[in-house]
């Protein structure tokens, strides 16, 4: 009897250490997968998917027009401007510290990709074309400038890929930010309607949020809070 009662005690600790050891595994493994690399990287290419898909959007819409009226400049500004958007994000490198919050995500792509949403069709030309032409490929200049000196770091989420004070980040804290919004308001000049004012409006709103975000948390690093002692100013200086 005893024997008996010995058997069926080991046999009850025995499952009860098993059932332990296999929840213990279950919770380490989705703990460990939580807490990938792989997971990170599986959203980091999701994200990459949706600003190409909206990118390309954009292309193929500007790429329409362009063949109606090859003579729309002010167009094809644009769509390069996105372009070197992708191209540099698919480039960008894995960022230290990222803003993966919601809503900062949802502020992030409308203020990236927001350009997608912009009417095409032909608008109120407060400035001529042959003006604004040249001065928007002087902005996609600045844009790519701030892009170049900014290398690898570029992020569309707020992130810390590392600090960069040199090249166009000498003179405002947010130079490719600056292209964006000059471009912008020329190409709206442009080619003016209450529609894209407004698209143009939002995307601003929502950059000036990225932007305060972004130097949140560049503004952990003491290289970063020196770098705002330097430089005063975020698009334009001395206004902002």
């Amino acid at each position: 009897m005893q024997w008996c009662q010995r058997g069926i005690t080991g046999v009850t600790e025995l499952a009860i250490y098993k059932s332990e050891s296999l929840v213990g595994a279950e919770t380490g493994f989705w703990s460990g997968l939580r807490n990938s690399e792989t997971l990170t990287d599986l959203r980091e290419g999701l994200f990459r998917f949706i600003a190409l898909a909206v990118a390309a959007l954009f292309v193929y819409r500007g790429a329409y027009h362009m063949v109606i009226d090859p003579g729309r400049l002010n167009i094809l500004l644009l769509m390069i401007s996105d372009v070197l958007t992708f191209t540099w994000l698919l480039l960008a490198r894995r960022p230290i510290v990222r803003d993966w919050s919601p809503f900062t995500v949802f502020i992030s792509l409308t203020a990236g990709f927001g350009s997608g949403f912009v009417s095409l069709q032909d608008g109120i030309a407060i400035i001529p074309l042959y003006i604004a032409a040249p001065l928007q490929f002087l902005a996609l200049w600045l844009v790519i400038w701030g892009k170049m000196s900014l290398g690898r770091s570029f992020a569309i989420l707020p992130a810390n890929r590392g600090v960069v004070t040199g090249g166009a980040y000498r003179f405002v804290r947010h130079p490719i930010y600056a292209g964006y919004l000059a471009g912008h308001i020329l190409f709206l000049l442009s080619s003016f309607s209450l529609y894209n004012f407004t698209v143009y409006a939002i995307i601003t709103l929502f950059q000036i949020h990225r932007i305060l975000r972004e130097e949140r948390i560049l503004a952990l690093t003491e290289e970063y809070r020196d770098y705002l002692g330097r430089v005063r100013y975020r698009l334009c200086p001395g206004i902002f």
